[in-house]
């Protein structure tokens, strides 16, 4: 699928919207990414057009780690997390396969944060974010803001904590308040996500 110039604009602006710049200098085919990279922090958002028919959740996941990977390394000293827009035609997820495209936990080959798909010439747009409110969240809102602008019907879901995960953010957002006033861990907010189809179909959510 061929990726648009109002399209790659979109990305652009909410990439750049968080000082991230970008990477003309790498080849990767059917890829564009934009990155911001300091001391303390890594982040890339990269905008991407499969080249094959892909049929399923796997497949797509294994196809966007490994171009991001390829890519970006990821320093011992700082984590790395990425948000994906991409082009992947008539392919059909369920939330369930939405959701293993993100991840819960920061790991060492990457942090996937948030995933956008977009379905070739239709104007429909299936999204993931993972639980927490981070960097790239605001690049993410902005995008799907822009995409409904545009009037592309939006589903959008989260993926949520384990058990655990809920245990300890809770124990830590709790001393973070005594101390700070504030969440340790701030829980992601999605302005698609509780949106009720309208009447016309327009717009859908799921959880």
């Amino acid at each position: 699928m061929a990726i648009t110039l109002a399209l790659t604009k979109i990305v652009a602006s909410a990439a750049e919207g968080k000082g991230m710049r970008l990477r003309s200098d790498i080849a990767e085919p059917g890829w564009t990414f934009w990155e911001r990279r300091t001391l303390n922090i890594h982040r890339v958002v990269g905008l991407a057009s499969t080249e094959r028919l892909v049929r399923d959740a796997r497949t797509l996941n294994a196809e966007l780690r490994a171009a991001l990977t390829r890519n970006f390394k990821r320093a011992w000293w700082r984590g790395i997390a990425y948000g994906v827009v991409a082009d992947v035609g008539t392919l059909t997820l369920t939330p369930d396969d939405l959701k293993t495209l993100v991840d819960v936990y920061e790991n060492e080959k990457g942090t996937m944060q948030w995933v956008v798909l977009l379905s070739g010439d239709t104007p429909q747009a299936t999204c993931v974010h993972t639980w927490i409110e981070g960097f790239l969240s605001p690049p993410y809102r902005a995008i799907l803001q822009a995409l409904s602008d545009r009037h592309y019907r939006i589903t959008s879901v989260m993926k949520e904590k384990t058990g655990l995960l809920k245990f300890l953010t809770a124990v830590g957002d709790a001393r973070a308040r005594t101390y700070t006033g504030r969440e340790a861990f701030p829980e992601f907010r999605d302005p698609f996500l509780d949106k009720k189809p309208a009447a016309s179909g327009s717009k859908t959510s799921a959880s």
